[in-house]
């Protein structure tokens, strides 16, 4: 039975809970682990955007039989929740794992990292998949579930302020002249956190929208039903691309700002730039979240999403004509950058709750975890496809780590990879726009469709008996 009780405060808060727990860690990923992994645990460029790219196969079976087992999950807290606390101190364990550095010799290094990665990985599988599928369940009301994301974005953005500010600095206080266990101590606090939030998200939620048991659905049959949502595949895509564009420019960022801004690579002022730098676009993310719960009010957020793609083309093709070292331009476009790209993102991840009652809609099935799963899936290839060309781009255009004095080419490159990439995949998602066809008003006759063929379901269901029950005459598909 679904309810469209508007939401209260608290339970949005609790609910951007659990996605600030995942990105605490995420942000921690995207935003440093290419850097630690070259920089401090002394691997090459190459080898890591290998890894990224190879330890994703493992998703294309993890993530939709996640999202499948968990529309199969039945506790007394529902399908989603319980995963939060199921996975919570394992995902905090494993973090400081993946930023440990252990003397195990060149082929054992690389080894220990990708064990380690991609156990990190399938963890935040295993949390993010059902915390995403929560979001569509949470409740049936379009503006609120809207309004719920953008709490979500906007306290997420929040973590990521904090990591982005206090890790860099954490590493240099906690380990002195030991960045290998300052890099470990710091996520352990960030993992203690992450713990925290989990728990918090799960005693201040709850899943109102109970989809109908079927008993008799087979895996093949939802595999079916989501691949034929064609809204879903768009939604997919549009993920890849939007994941590809965040991670390139974050996991380019802290190259540009160490080899490229003012400061230098080892002195304080060049610690202080880097976190400078990387905290101006989250506080642009943070007030982009907020700013997007306010225009979701009062403009269609088809139209939203498709012109503030627009915008992130042509910032990034400016910034990439502009120097480095002119801060006073370079600091204002940067955090435009992160304003607009978090603006969005509440749009994109409603619309993901969206296709999944699309899905229902036009097939008579509700497959809501393995409708996010797959978008997860798409999210992580944009994200190790992102990873592995900014290794293979390093490579390729001679970067040379912990070298003061880079040359033209990896120059020029780096700042390809800040702007011009991330920019191509704005430009995608532009034109990727014209095909989604579930605007505001498409919404409104779909749960309309909705919830009239529940109260037709309702009437039409005869009365449960002890006798039926006895015999199994209640089973009826």
């Amino acid at each position: 039975m679904s309810t469209a009780r508007k939401l209260s405060v608290a339970e949005k808060i609790g609910f951007g809970m659990g996605d600030a727990a995942c990105g605490i860690v995420y942000s921690s990923v995207t935003m440093f682990l290419t850097y630690f992994y070259t920089d401090i645990y002394g691997l090459s460029a190459a080898a890591v955007g290998i890894m990224f790219l190879v330890t994703r196969v493992l998703d294309a079976i993890t993530d939709p039989l996640t999202g499948l087992v968990a529309d199969r999950v039945h506790t007394r807290w529902g399908h989603f929740r319980p995963w939060l606390i199921w996975f919570a101190i394992p995902y905090a364990v494993l973090a400081v794992l993946t930023f440990s550095t252990p003397d195990f010799g060149e082929s054992g290094k690389l080894l220990y990292a990708y064990i380690t990665y991609t156990l990190l990985m399938l963890c935040y599988t295993f949390i993010n998949i059902p915390y995403c599928a929560l979001g569509g369940v949470i409740t049936t009301d379009e503006k609120d579930r809207l309004s719920a994301q953008s709490y979500r974005f906007t306290i997420s953005s929040l973590a990521g302020l904090v990591v982005s500010v206090a890790t860099l600095f954490l590493v240099d206080w906690l380990g002195k002249e030991n960045k290998q266990f300052g890099f470990q101590a710091t996520m352990a606090i960030m993992g203690t956190l992450a713990v925290i939030m989990l728990f918090f998200c799960f005693f201040s939620t709850s899943e109102r929208v109970r989809p109908k048991v079927e008993i008799n659905s087979s895996m093949m049959d939802d595999l079916r039903i989501l691949l034929a949502n064609d809204q879903w595949r768009i939604v997919a895509v549009i993920t890849f691309f939007s994941s590809m564009a965040g991670v390139m420019r974050s996991a380019a960022t802290l190259y540009y700002a160490t080899y490229l801004m003012l400061g230098g690579i080892e002195s304080a002022a060049g610690t202080a730039m880097k976190s400078a730098f990387v905290s101006t676009s989250v506080v642009g993310t943070i007030i982009g979240s907020i700013a997007a719960g306010y225009l979701a009010q009062r403009y269609r957020a088809v139209s939203l999403f498709k012109n503030i793609n627009l915008l992130l083309v042509v910032i990034g093709v400016v910034m990439f004509f502009v120097p480095p070292t002119w801060l006073a331009i370079v600091f204002p476009l940067y955090f435009l950058v992160g304003f607009f790209h978090q603006m969005y993102q509440p749009f994109k991840w409603n619309m993901m709750a969206n296709a999944a009652d699309y899905g229902e809609w036009k097939f008579g099935r509700r497959i809501t975890g393995l409708s996010f799963s797959g978008n997860l899936f798409a999210l992580k290839m944009g994200m190790a496809v992102a990873g592995a060309f900014v290794g293979f781009s390093l490579g390729w255009f001679g970067y040379q780590a912990g070298n003061p004095t880079q040359t033209t080419l990896a120059t020029n490159g780096i700042i390809g990879l800040l702007t011009i990439g991330p920019s191509i995949s704005y430009l995608v998602l532009y034109w990727l726009s014209r095909f989604y066809i579930l605007d505001d008003k498409m919404m409104n006759q779909i749960q309309r469709d909705l919830a009239h063929r529940e109260q037709v379901e309702e009437i039409n269901t005869p009365a449960v008996t002890p006798a039926l029950i006895s015999t199994g005459a209640n089973n009826h598909g």
